[in-house]
């Protein structure tokens, strides 16, 4: 048995709906059924969902406040006002920023716009930022991705006589801020029929209401892609839309600055919402965790492509240093969460001197991907003595909660149940880290600390085809509230495994189903080719693809998670370096077991286990060193020891008897015909001869000898073989010699020779016998 890494979890759907949405839309039931499992049940619905190019966007005047948005801005591009849009330094943040400076640019605004410094002014809007728009005659201020709770900002420009727009997307308190307008869908009082836009959305939507139809340029939505993918809200309803059209418009060549990006993160190909997440996104992001955010949005501004190259370089080169730095970060704090781990706490936090605090939050993320826990990452200020942190969490606990009841030891904090921020002097650092761990303790079982893969269904082997995947690419653009599906692919036999890469760090293997085949690819799975067995049925969790090449489609598991139920055989019987394989077992501690006395000399390995009837062993694995006496010896031992589902097979016996020629029964009537004719004779002259005469061994000639011996049908004395008149009739089974050899050879032909499939349905019977019989 091979346990998964992740706790599987089926969803439950209702089948009925599924059904009818199937037969409705004339599409395959995994398609219908995820579409039931998003909530989209009724054929409109999914119609739309599946043709995004019916889709239309929402008017935007359906939002609060965007009439009288529109309306001042409107006013102050007429009367030639200075406008300045405040954004905030992430991707959504940027491409806000780009978004509605461009918008107001074509509208011949005289617009500049500002994104606070990370390490310098923080989050969000701020007063130093507000006087200085002061000074450079700013008569208007619109915020986008940020501002909905920044009082004292907004306060400050209305002492000051500017006007103060907010655009934003998160949740606003009770009490909103001083604005002359706010846009944001989750106000409580909003009728925008969407809550779930990003900033860039937002941004979006006023730069939709702004505009004339033939002013708005369609590449913003690019933009606004860029930024709802990468700030992963919902990708459903509008943000499907913007998602949809603005990755089509990034394939189809968009702006200087997107282009330039694309080129260098993703290369010539298509990108897909992966792309913008993985690649596009963390660039974007690394200006404002490295530097200023200022680098990033130039780009998104520029609008010459040769400078664009260069800033998408310089970009680039941001993200590989942060990468660096996280990785640096990561292994200091990995070391220190070993320690924490081995004293069995169930949240980490850990900390060091000057850990660059633009990338904790993703040291974080990695730290929780290893281990599964909460963590909280915090870096010291040596000079100030104060520990800045960020952390991430699990299902199960949530953050913010955890974080408040120990609020007795911060200085500040804030966030929600899976990401958070927050500060405390470093002499409380200690107390902190007991008082957190001790809330992890109280809310957090032991299969919390598992994680947990939910899958959309199952599927057998049979049952894809390339057609049914692009049936299913239909959902894309694939993201929040809208994930790649999941698929269960249940106990199916292996027809290859291999490991590929060059550190063969990846797991390639072949499923087979009784007509078709599906290859697998596992990325850093390969390690598990010395878990797997060629005999095992792997169940396999993971996203289907399209495997394109030379010409030829067919269709891929991307493996996610895999295990094997039932008991697991590895043929080690012909192994080259069985030496080194058994050192390993044994660094392991895998029993290992021997029946014969001259084993462990053979393999010199000094903590064997002898076997002895009644003996236990605990776990659920062993190693299998020799043979045993007799077939019943080793079911003996499995009946005491059900648990095992685990074995590895050597079958080591000093003399090999399956290979030597066993005497059939004709061979036995020719012999025993000659002595009766000959009477007597000398018996190893005897067998010489005879051997050349028909061809067989001495040794089998021997064998039969000894077998008529014991049978009292001959004697020998000095050499000289007689016949003995008249003896009983026996048959040859009543030889003891001839028992022994026989049950010898049938022992290595079941355990040796035999394929190691039928090895294990021989073990796994005994087990079934002795489960049975209510051994368990």
């Amino acid at each position: 048995m091979l346990e998964s890494n992740n706790r599987w979890k089926i969803r439950e759907v209702d089948e009925e709906k599924v059904q009818r949405l199937s037969e409705s839309l004339h599409i395959s039931v995994m398609t219908a059924r995820l579409l039931v499992a998003r909530g989209i049940e009724e054929s409109k619905d999914a119609q739309l969902f599946l043709h995004e190019e019916e889709m239309k966007f929402y008017d935007p005047m359906k939002m609060k406040g965007m009439r009288e948005a529109t309306s001042r801005i409107q006013q102050a591009i007429a009367s030639g006002e200075r406008i300045r849009t405040f954004g905030d330094y992430d991707a959504d943040g940027v491409t806000s920023t780009a978004i509605l400076t461009r918008a107001l640019r074509a509208c011949g605004a005289d617009v500049t716009s500002y994104i606070p410094n990370r390490f310098k002014d923080g989050y969000g809007p701020n007063i130093g930022a507000v006087r200085q728009a002061k000074k450079d005659g700013i008569t208007l201020i619109v915020t986008v991705d940020s501002g909905i709770a920044a009082f004292d900002p907004a306060e400050c420009a209305g002492r000051m006589g500017i006007d103060y727009i907010i655009t934003d997307h998160h949740e606003p308190p009770e009490q909103l801020p001083e604005a002359y307008a706010i846009l944001n869908p989750k106000q409580t009082d909003c009728p925008y029929p969407f809550k779930g836009l990003s900033g860039a959305g937002v941004a979006l939507k006023l730069a939709q209401a702004v505009c004339n139809a033939d002013v708005f340029d369609k590449q913003w939505i690019a933009l606004a892609a860029i930024g709802t993918i990468a700030d992963l809200v919902p990708l459903i309803d509008e943000n499907r839309l913007i998602a949809a059209q603005g990755l089509r418009k990034i394939n189809e060549g968009s702006l200087p600055g997107i282009d330039a990006l694309k080129a260098k993160a993703s290369g010539a190909g298509p990108v897909d919402s992966d792309g913008i997440g993985f690649q596009m996104g963390p660039r974007l992001n690394a200006a404002g965790r490295m530097t200023d955010a200022a680098e990033a949005l130039e780009l998104l501004l520029c609008e010459d492509m040769e400078k664009a190259v260069m800033l998408a370089e310089r970009l680039d080169a941001l993200n590989q240093q942060r990468r660096s730095i996280v990785d640096q970060i990561a292994k200091e704090a990995d070391r220190q969460a070993a320690a924490y781990m081995a004293q069995g706490g169930k949240a980490l936090v850990l900390s060091g001197e000057d850990w660059h605090q633009g990338v904790i939050g993703i040291v974080a993320s990695k730290i929780v991907g290893k281990y599964y826990r909460p963590v909280i990452i915090l870096s010291i200020d040596k000079e100030t003595g104060i520990a800045k942190g960020s952390g991430r969490s699990i299902e199960g606990f949530n953050l913010y909660e955890g974080l408040k009841a120990c609020s007795n030891h911060l200085i500040q904090f804030g966030g929600h149940k899976m990401a958070a921020g927050l500060s405390l002097a470093q002499t409380e650092i200690d107390h902190f880290r007991a008082a957190f761990n001790e809330q992890a303790n109280q809310m957090l079982q032991a299969q919390d600390l598992i994680p947990q893969l939910t899958v959309d269904g199952t599927a057998k082997v049979d049952d894809l085809s390339v057609e049914l995947i692009e049936e299913l690419a239909k959902l894309a653009p694939f993201g929040t509230d809208n994930p790649k599906p999941l698929f269960l692919i249940p106990q199916a036999p292996l027809a290859k495994l291999a490991t590929v890469g060059r550190n063969k760090d990846h797991l390639k293997l072949t499923l087979k189903g009784s007509e078709k085949q599906l290859e697998g690819i596992g990325f850093g799975f390969g390690e598990w080719i010395q878990k797997i067995a060629p005999t095992d049925e792997l169940a396999a969790v993971g996203e289907l693809g399209i495997n394109e090449w030379n010409g030829f489609r067919k269709a891929q598991l991307m493996i996610r998670d895999l295990r094997v139920a039932g008991v697991q055989v590895y043929d080690w019987r012909s192994l080259r370096d069985l030496q080194e394989k058994l050192q390993m077992l044994h660094a392991e501690s895998v029993p290992l077991l021997t029946f014969q006395e001259d084993t462990a000399v053979h393999f010199q390995l000094a903590d064997v286990i002898r076997y002895e009837p009644g003996m236990t062993l605990s776990g659920n694995v062993v190693a299998l060193l020799d043979l045993p006496d007799d077939e019943d010896q080793l079911s003996a031992f499995l009946k005491t020891h059900p648990q095992l589902n685990r074995f590895y097979c050597i079958f080591y016996h000093s003399r090999d008897h399956y290979f030597s020629a066993f005497p059939e029964r004709d061979h036995f009537v020719w012999y025993y015909a000659l002595i009766r004719q000959r009477h007597r004779f000398e018996l190893r002259n005897m067998m010489r001869q005879i051997a050349g005469y028909k061809g067989w061994s001495e040794q089998s000639i021997s064998l039969m000898t000894q077998v008529f011996f014991e049978l009292g049908f001959v004697k020998i004395e000095k050499g000289i073989l007689s016949e003995i008149p008249s003896p009983v009739k026996a048959p040859l089974t009543s030889s003891e010699r001839y028992r022994k050899e026989k049950a010898q050879r049938d022992l290595e032909a079941r355990f040796c020779y035999a394929p190691i499939s039928e090895v294990k349905q021989w073990l796994i019977l005994q087990l079934k016998q002795n489960e049975k019989q209510g051994i368990k």
